[in-house]
């Protein structure tokens, strides 16, 4: 077994080696060009020269020196100088007074001191002794009180019976009021004080009836039972 593949591997190695001979063979050589290297020279190149100068006038010849005979002296610049007048003056002309239109200003007036009023005087308390406070006495509780001045209306609890007149009947009459002026006490009950209107006199009789057989709930002032007085209209219908 290791003979076999021994061989093989050498008839493989073989065969390859044959193949690389044949493939270079084949192989074309390229062709390199070669490279010529050649010196380059560098050119400076100089800057133009700058133009000439120019060339500048000659300076002026300084003026000679003055001449002995036009030196002059130099004022002193100490002394003011004096005008001179050209025109001659007589001073023996006399001169005239010198008058103005207008008024002299006035001469100035010391101001008046100013006058310092007097301090002043610190107020005394009055010595007067304070009114005395008396207490409210608290309000009397009065014995009756009116409709409007209770917590409110008493309600008709029940009321006493009565009939129509006949006679009021016969004339046609079918309802008629009577209204009477009643005292309410503290349990509601009620008294009758006075009559203060009624329609047809027949019907006051049944109307007492009516009012002395009633109940209210108790009158109030302020959460507290009190009598009142009030008028009450009863309207009797047949």
């Amino acid at each position: 077994m290791n003979l076999k593949s021994t061989i093989t591997g050498i008839a493989a190695s073989a065969i390859l080696l044959a193949v690389l001979g044949v493939a270079r063979l084949f192989t074309v050589e390229s062709q390199v060009p070669e490279l010529e290297i050649r010196e380059i020279e560098t050119a400076i190149f100089e800057p133009p020269p700058p133009p000439p100068p120019m060339e500048e006038p000659p300076p002026d010849a300084p003026p000679p020196p003055p001449a002995l005979t036009s030196v002059s002296s130099l004022p002193d610049p100490s002394r003011v100088p004096i005008p001179q007048a050209q025109v001659p003056m007589d001073i023996t002309a006399p001169v005239e007074n010198f008058f103005t239109d207008l008024a002299p200003a006035p001469l100035p007036v010391a101001p008046e001191p100013a006058r310092t009023r007097p301090a002043p005087r610190p107020s005394v308390p009055s010595l007067k002794p304070a009114p005395v406070r008396r207490p409210t006495p608290p309000p009397v509780a009065k014995s009756h009180y009116n409709a409007n001045e209770l917590d409110g209306t008493p309600r008709l609890l029940r009321h006493g019976s009565a009939t129509f007149p006949s006679s009021l009947s016969r004339q046609g009459v079918k309802r008629g009021t009577v209204t009477f002026e009643v005292e309410l006490s503290t349990s509601g009950s009620v008294s009758i004080l006075r009559v203060v209107s009624s329609t047809h006199a027949d019907l006051v009789a049944p109307a007492r009836r009516v009012a002395n057989g009633a109940r209210f709930t108790p009158p109030k002032k302020s959460g507290q039972p009190v009598k009142a007085i009030m008028r009450w209209p009863i309207v009797i219908e047949k």
